[in-house]
Formats: structure tokens, C-alpha cells, sequence
């Protein structure tokens, strides 16, 4: 539907005029207010015109006006000095498919004049439900440390820019409508006559968004014609969700920084999605040219996923058959030529039951939905949150401090492996000039030397403590420490974001996504400030299988069990710190690192743990996967098992 068409607006105003002697109400704060009603007229010819949106009989989206629809209406010519808080708002009187009268008042900051610009909108209730939102005309910079962002921030007082805002949807039609069909339009006032109250404009509104229902079937599934229609949530990434738009010209405005491409479906009770003739409905900012995405559809017997391009244009309904396909957890994902492991290293033990290993998800750190306890102190002081997690703990002024246990551990001192769970020791692989290169010893001083040569895994105490628990016998892979080069490389991939993923707890950790594929539109970069819009959704992208995630980690402090720079807030200094597998002096190595005021390669301290994300050793994996060892791990069940990836 491209456009809502000639729609004839019949404003009538109290006795106007561009002259001196022109009358109206004013208002206490010397604004002028003016009675005002809209007639908008519907062409029978398209469907367009009308309003509540629903399907015919061929499923094309149909709209009719309803009584008790509002659109707003803003005087551009107030030049964005108006000091009212929220626009003017107009209700239809009646519905029908013939048209419809709206009426109420406008509020202007300056008597009318001929020429001056109004600018209509629907739906007006989407100031209300926040899918609209004020923001100012001006673009907000900030530097902190070299790092530079843009913005337009939220506004008190109305503007000719408003945000609008699609991120959260619950897949029908009637939500579309309240919330998201965003139309616009605009006229001139031709004259301000004297003796009368009618003055006439034509108000031709453009739908701003394209609205687009989907099926999903199963690849190989038992019939062609079967679709999915038990659904929990759908999320979509590379469809813009936010943007800025300029009520005086109708176009966008948004910044490279602020502009988002992930939308989720779903209800906010959790409950099963409600399919309107079996599809799902969802509404977009469509780029009028081919755009990549991907589908992730979740369901009660798995998680399935679509990735492909379509031509999407501004003003059109689409319906698509999705064939997706099921996720089946692998145990690499491909980034650069590089098979990175699907989480970082890890020790979890729950009871009797102890895990050494790769984690369960690619955003799994310690404690990542968990709520502080006393075992968390840091210098006797109980550890505060503003969230679940450990990247929401801190003590003092957001000071992001906490204490680590061997029980949940993530991080790891360089080339340790005895000592590991001892989180207080100072033990570390001395040594320089070297690569720890999946090789093992038995003393810490220089490795590779007369008396510490390489030993077998029995007599291990430092060395690649991935490979010493991942080498298994009877299989034909295992993982190791990554190479400096693999983290260069890492960093020319073609997607490099900062991004966040949902747990299974529905809390989100943050970090940086990474992956060959190219995302749609421009994108925040690392260092990105201390400003967490920056970070976009990539869950559905990392279930997937699409790319890499590597979460905020920050590191211990020396010989200690004291975590910092892990605490991820509005104004905080968080860090993510991985190593590489290359000692540059006995007490340092490289590694890679990430965060609000940092990102390329850094020295590290050995004793300083940090984070590791292993790369697979192993052939490519052609056939059905291998069920990995957190999939057989009782504990991760809620996340992964044997029948498929969940979060």
C-alpha cells in the first residue's frame, strides 16, 4: 500500500486572519489555539486510504478509518519553539471505508499565516505507547576519550523531528495499527480569510513503513504444506527498527549512530503468538532496495532460522512462505577462516557435577543470571545491582568490582593449568618470546628451556589448559588457545558491532558480534562510548550460527579473586580482555580487547585473568554435528541438550 491518497482536510479556525485583527483563543503561555477539523476522504480505487488495518479474502492488507482514530498535527511554522509537551491530537467521529471528520484543537506558538506548513501523523497513539517519542532537532555529540558519538536526544517540548521507535512488536495487525503504521502528510495554508471559519487543505498522507506477513514451514518437514503455528517469539535482524523523522519534509534524519536493524515479536506475557490467517504481521522501515536478514523463529520443539535478501519498498504489504531451517548446535562457528568455539572456556560445578569445557552459549559468562551474594563481597562490602547478572554487580559509585568463585570461573591466568581454581595464586607460564602453541610443562620458568621442555599431559601444570580438557579419547577434535594472528584477523571482519545477547533468563550481556556477513545499513563501532543504545540485538544472529559473540568479560585483578570492569552501565568503564596463545615478556602475552573506551590489541598481565575463546581443532564438520559436551551436561539443560540449541 503506498500511499493514503487525497485525503481533503476541512480545518476550521475561529475567526483567522494574517492580519492584525485576526481572533483566536490564547492560551495562558500566549500560544493561540484554534478548533480544527479534518475531513479525510478515501479513494475507492486503492487501498490505501483507509485506516484499521485488515485482510481480504486474497490476505492484501486492508485499512479502514474507525471511530476514535487520532492523528496529530504540528504547525511547522512554529520553527520549533513551542513549549508544549505533547502535540496536538485530532479524533475521527466516525468509520467507514468513505472516509471520515476528525475534530479538535491545534495548538500553535504563532498566529497563522498563509504558507504556513501543518503536518499530520498517524498514529497519534504511538506518543502513548512509546513508539513515537519526542526528540530534539539538534544532533547531540559527545567525546569522551577519543571516542565520538551522535544522536538527537529526547526532547521536553514538541519539534518537527519525532523518533519512531519499532524494536518490540507482538506479530498482528491490530498492533500495527495502534503503534506502527506510521503515515504522514503535509500542506500549506493557501489563505487565512477573514469572515469565515473553514480553510481548506489537502493532507495526501505516504505510509512511512512497509508491513510484511509471514509463514514458516520446515525444511524436510512432514508435508509441504504444514506450517509452524505454535510460535513463542520471532526475532528479525537487518529490518530498521529506529530512525528520526523531520515532520516538515517526511524525510529521515537519523544518525548512523542511533539508527537500529533488529526488531523481536513477542508478547509481553510470554505467551504463544496470535497468527492472523496464519501469518505473523510485523511493520519495518524499509531501505527501497535488496536487504539482508535473518529469521529466528522459536517454537516449544526448537529454534529454527532463515537467512536471505528481499527487495522491501516504503508504502508495500508483502506475504512470504519462509521455509526455516533448525538449529542444530555445531561446535565452531566460521569467522574469517577461523573455527572459533561457540563459548568461551569455562569451569561450572553444581553439586557433585563438574564441567571443564566450552560454554553453552556463546554469551554464557560466570554468573550471568544471577543475583549477588554474600560470597561476592569485595573489601566486605555487599555488591549492588541494577539488573541480573554479573555485568549488572557493582560496589560504591558503579565502581564494577565483585569476587569470582572456582565454582562459576570464566577467567584464567595465562598459561595455568594446576593452579587454576586457586584463584588467589600467582601462578602463571613464565617465559617470552614464545607460543604456548598446545604444548605443556611442567615449570613455570622458561618454558622450553634445558629444564623445562615440553612433557606429556600427565605431568602438566602450565601450558594450554583449553586443549589439556578438551582433547578427549575416542574423538577427533578439541580446542586450543587462539593465535594473535587469528584475533588480527578477527578484527578486519566485515561485521564488527557492538551488540548484546538475551539469556535464557531474559536478561542481556553485552558484548562485540563479529562475522563475514555483511548487516544492513551503518553500524556503532568499538570504543563506543559509554552510551549502551550503541549495542544492537544479535540473538537471534548468534543462535543462528552466523557469527561470533564475544562477551564483556573484564579480567581479575592481580593474584586476586576480584573481578572488575565487568560492571556494563550508563557511564561505567567496562572492558572485554581475551588472550592470545604468544608470550611478549615473562609476565605479559597479547590478546585482544574491547569496551566503552578501548578496542584493538593489548599486552595483557599473565596473572591478570583474563578471558579465552578457543578455536576447533578438528575437520569441518560436514554431516550431522556431534553432540557437544555442554549439550550432555545436565545443569546447561535449559540452554542446550542432545535434541537442540534453545537460547
Amino acid at each position: 500500500m503506498q500511499f493514503l491518497c487525497g485525503a481533503i482536510a476541512m480545518i476550521g479556525f475561529t475567526a483567522c486572519s494574517d492580519t492584525d485583527n485576526m481572533s483566536s483563543d490564547v492560551a495562558q503561555d500566549g500560544s493561540y489555539v484554534y478548533n480544527v477539523e479534518v475531513a479525510a476522504a478515501t479513494d475507492s480505487t486503492t487501498h490505501a486510504a483507509t485506516r484499521t488495518l485488515k485482510l481480504d479474502e486474497q490476505n492484501n492488507v486492508l485499512s479502514r478509518w474507525a471511530a476514535g482514530d487520532k492523528i496529530f498535527i504540528y504547525n511547522t511554522a512554529d520553527n520549533n519553539q513551542s513549549t508544549e509537551h505533547t502535540y496536538s491530537t485530532l479524533t475521527s467521529q466516525s468509520g467507514g471505508s468513505k472516509g471520515t471528520s476528525f475534530q479538535g484543537t491545534v495548538k500553535s506558538k504563532n498566529q497563522l499565516k498563509v504558507n504556513n506548513q501543518f503536518a499530520f501523523f498517524y498514529p497519534a497513539a504511538g506518543l502513548e505507547e512509546g513508539s513515537v517519542g519526542l526528540v530534539s532537532t539538534s544532533e547531540t555529540t559527545e567525546t569522551n576519550q577519543g571516542v565520538t558519538i551522535s544522536y538527537h536526544d529526547v526532547s521536553n517540548t514538541i519539534t518537527e523531528y519525532v523518533s519512531l521507535n519499532m524494536n518490540k512488536q507482538n506479530g498482528t495487525l491490530e498492533n500495527i495499527d495502534k503503534k506502527f503504521d506510521f503515515n504522514w502528510g503535509s500542506d500549506l495554508l493557501k489563505e487565512v480569510p477573514q469572515n469565515v471559519n473553514n480553510i481548506k487543505l489537502k493532507a495526501n498522507f505516504e505510509r512511512k513503513v512497509a508491513i510484511w506477513g509471514m509463514k514458516f514451514k520446515i525444511v524436510n518437514g512432514p508435508s509441504s504444506s504444514s506450517f509452524i503455528e505454535d510460535i513463542d517469539s520471532v526475532k528479525i535482524n537487518g529490518l530498521r527498527s529506529y530512525d528520526v523523522l523531520n515532520l516538515k519534509n517526511g524525510s529521515f534524519v537519523g544518525t548512523n549512530d542511533e539508527k537500529e536493524y533488529a526488531i523481536t515479536i513477542a508478547n509481553k506475557d510470554r505467551s504463544k503468538l496470535n497468527l492472523t490467517k496464519g501469518y505473523i504481521w510485523t511493520a519495518f522501515l524499509a531501505e527501497d532496495a535488496s536487504t539482508n536478514f535473518t529469521i529466528t523463529v522459536y517454537t516449544p520443539s526448537g529454534v529454527y532460522t532463515k537467512t536471505a535478501s528481499k527487495v522491501f519498498n516504503t508504502g508495500y504489504d508483502y506475504r512470504s512462505n519462509i521455509t526455516v531451517e533448525k538449529i542444530t548446535p555445531q561446535p565452531y562457528v566460521k569467522v574469517k577462516d577461523v573455527m572459533w568455539a561457540t563459548g568461551n572456556f569455562i569451569h561450572y560445578k553444581k553439586g557433585s557435577q563438574e564441567y571443564w569445557g566450552i560454554a553453552p552459549a556463546q554469551w554464557w559468562i560466570s554468573n550471568y543470571g544471577d543475583n549477588p551474594s554474600v560470597d561476592n563481597k569485595v573489601d566486605n562490602k555487599n555488591i549492588v545491582k541494577n539488573g541480573l547478572g554479573s555485568q549488572n554487580w557493582y560496589i560504591d559509585n558503579h565502581n564494577g568490582r565483585y569476587t569470582q568463585t572456582s565454582d562459576d570461573l570464566d577467567l584464567f591466568r595465562w598459561g595455568d593449568i594446576s593452579e587454576a581454581l586457586n584463584l588467589n595464586s600467582n601462578a602463571y607460564l613464565g617465559g617470552t618470546g614464545f607460543s604456548i602453541d598446545e604444548k605443556y610443562y611442567k615449570n613455570k620458568l622458561t618454558p622450553g628451556g634445558l629444564f623445562n621442555g615440553p612433557v606429556d599431559k600427565s605431568e602438566a601444570k602450565f601450558g594450554d589448559i583449553v586443549k589439556y580438557h578438551t582433547e578427549k579419547t575416542g574423538r577427533s577434535y578439541y580446542y586450543k588457545y587462539p593465535t594473535a594472528e587469528q584475533f588480527e584477523d578477527l578484527m578486519k571482519s566485515v561485521t564488527k558491532v557492538p551488540a548484546f545477547c538475551y539469556t535464557d533468563k531474559g536478561n542481556k550481556i553485552y558484548g562485540i558480534y563479529y562475522s563475514d556477513y555483511a548487516l544492513t545499513g551503518q553500524h556503532a563501532k568499538f570504543p563506543t562510548g559509554k552510551k549502551l543504545w550503541k549495542y544492537e540485538d544479535v540473538t537471534g544472529l548468534v543462535l543462528a550460527n552466523r557469527g561470533l559473540f564475544l562477551p564483556i568479560t573484564g579480567q581479575r585483578n592481580d593474584n586476586v579473586s576480584t573481578t572488575v570492569y565487568r560492571h556494563v552501565a550508563e557511564g561505567s568503564n567496562f572492558m572485554g580482555f581475551y588472550y592470545a596463545d604468544r608470550a611478549t615478556a615473562v609476565s605479559t602475552c597479547r590478546g585482544l580487547f574491547f569496551g566503552s573506551l578501548n578496542y584493538g590489541m593489548t599486552l595483557p598481565q599473565k596473572h591478570q585473568a583474563c578471558a579465552i575463546r578457543p578455536v576447533y581443532v578438528g575437520s569441518a564438520i560436514t554431516g550431522t554435528p556431534p553432540v557437544t559436551d555442554a549439550a550432555n551436561f545436565a545443569p546447561f539443560s535449559n540452554i542446550i541438550d542432545a535434541n537442540g540449541r534453545k537460547y
